[in-house]
């Protein structure tokens, strides 16, 4: 046998033992969890897939990115093995993102022996995987694919191929589901043998609690092995206004009876713009692994409505966002969305509860005319005007109109000012002022909001809601 093929085959045994499967397969390092928070829970990632280490789980799950980021991520495996990843993925609309990724196993230098079983020499091996995607938002479903090339090379023999990942997700609620395919296309040919890419299948769903914790649960056919099932937890605790730590759990049943019981945990940090995680899984007879993954986040944020809400027309946006505190001139009637409601006679009460059932059953158009009718049926300095324009604004933005939601939202603060108004309104009004500016990239401007929101309501929970978006943008 050749002496590389002799080290192919070693290399492949070695993973294989890892997933339960004795390796006929090419470049099985792509079963290898990539990234310390994925491997700290179990590798049951599909379903969540939130940062850029999502690349290597499921295509679409950059799509839920708000800011572009880099991934860098070592594991000391097995066998002296090191498995490198990196990866970028950019936000360029509220519904497209590109990325790409590069995956690698690097073997430690080995003797190479020639057929008389005589020393000739050392050398090591290198598999790689390196490609782009984009991933695409749709309403309710987020889908991406990811192009790559796979490489494999040890002593003098090479072989590659082109493959190609799809995914899919969608959010209901505080659930999360999510699937892939990985690694389908044609043969990788080394020497005088083609073998087949391992293909790896991911099913699974998350729930998102308390907007800190995250339990995961999916299902797995990695290759040639048996279908496997994999469980994952992951709490999030605040440190500071721009710190906090995470603590993760997973279990994945793939393992051989050799390979440690399938049990993973890890630790996480979060600092400004930085993270770093690190994961350890034991596995038994192979010895103990070790990951850790840094990603760095930059740029603009891009708008969330239309990467964390199921719908974007069931988004509301957070009560409490900070925003820039100029005071927009109120916006003349003739700039409504839709001519008014058929029936025009009524008082104040009536067009207010004809909006307010039609803003209920998210017709917005409609809505947005009855309060328009009922700001004209009182006089413009009225307080009762906060109300109304803070509602205006907030149709506005479920119509990702932010540009003219801006101009109520100021209105409605101008008219809080002048009546010496204080409340969930008036909160309201200064946070959703603060949401667009935010969006625009104001941070400045939307921090001070954020505070002239928090001084405005005597509400606890709403008070909470807005110091938590407060600290959550001083973060980025």
């Amino acid at each position: 046998m050749k002496p590389s093929l002799l080290i192919l085959s070693l290399l492949a045994l070695s993973p294989s033992l890892a997933f339960g499967a004795v390796g006929t397969e090419a470049s099985p390092f792509l079963k290898i969890d990539s990234g310390a928070r994925a491997s700290a829970m179990g590798g049951a990632f599909t379903a969540i897939a939130d940062d850029a280490s999502g690349v290597f789980y499921n295509p679409a799950g950059p799509a839920l990115m708000r800011k572009a980021e880099i991934f860098l991520s070592h594991n000391q495996w097995i066998e002296e093995l090191n498995a490198e990843q990196i990866s970028y993925v950019h936000p360029v609309s509220d519904k497209l993102t590109y990325f790409a990724g590069f995956s690698a196993l690097l073997s430690p230098m080995m003797p190479s022996y020639d057929l008389d079983g005589n020393k000739t020499g050392t050398f090591n091996s290198l598999d790689a995987m390196y490609g782009g995607g984009v991933s695409l938002i749709e309403k309710n479903i987020i889908a991406g694919c990811f192009v790559k090339m796979i490489t494999q090379e040890a002593y003098s023999e090479k072989g590659s191929a082109y493959a190609g990942d799809v995914g899919l997700m969608s959010t209901h609620g505080n659930f999360r589901f999510g699937a892939a395919a990985q690694n389908l296309g044609g043969k990788m040919k080394i020497y005088k043998e083609e073998f087949d890419l391992p293909r790896i299948y991911r099913g699974g769903a998350a729930y998102r609690a308390l907007d800190k914790y995250w339990l995961s649960g999916e299902v797995q056919k990695l290759g040639e092995a048996d279908v496997s099932y994999a469980l994952g937890a992951e709490g999030e605790f605040d440190l500071a206004t721009s710190a906090s730590a995470f603590i993760r759990f997973g279990y994945n049943s793939g393992r051989s009876k050799n390979a440690g019981p399938g049990i993973t945990a890890g630790l996480g940090l979060s600092l400004l713009k930085f993270s770093l995680d690190y994961a350890f899984s034991p596995f038994g007879d192979l010895g103990d692994t070790h990951r850790i993954s840094l990603a760095i986040r930059f740029g603009k944020e891009r708008e969330p409505a239309a990467i964390t809400s199921p719908s974007r027309s069931n988004y509301t946006p957070p009560e409490i966002t900070p925003a820039e505190v100029t005071e927009a001139p109120e916006p003349a009637r003739e700039e409504e969305i839709v001519p008014p409601p058929p029936s025009i006679a009524g008082t104040y009460e009536t067009f207010l509860e004809n909006a307010q059932e039609d803003l209920e059953n998210n017709e917005l158009s409609s809505a947005f005319a009855w309060y328009g009718k009922a700001s004209e049926s009182i006089p413009p300095e009225d307080k009762r005007q906060t109300h109304i324009l803070e509602r205006q604004g907030l149709i506005l933005v479920k119509q990702s109109n932010c540009t003219r939601a801006k101009k109520f939202y100021s209105a409605a603060v101008k008219t809080a000012k002048k009546n010496n108004l204080r409340g969930k309104d008036v909160a309201n009004a200064y946070s959703g002022l603060a949401y667009c500016q935010e969006k625009s990239g104001n941070s400045e401007w939307a921090a001070s909001n954020y505070r002239a929101a928090i001084t405005a309501t005597d509400d606890a929970a709403l008070k909470a809601k807005l110091q938590k978006r407060l600290a959550a943008l001083k973060k980025r």
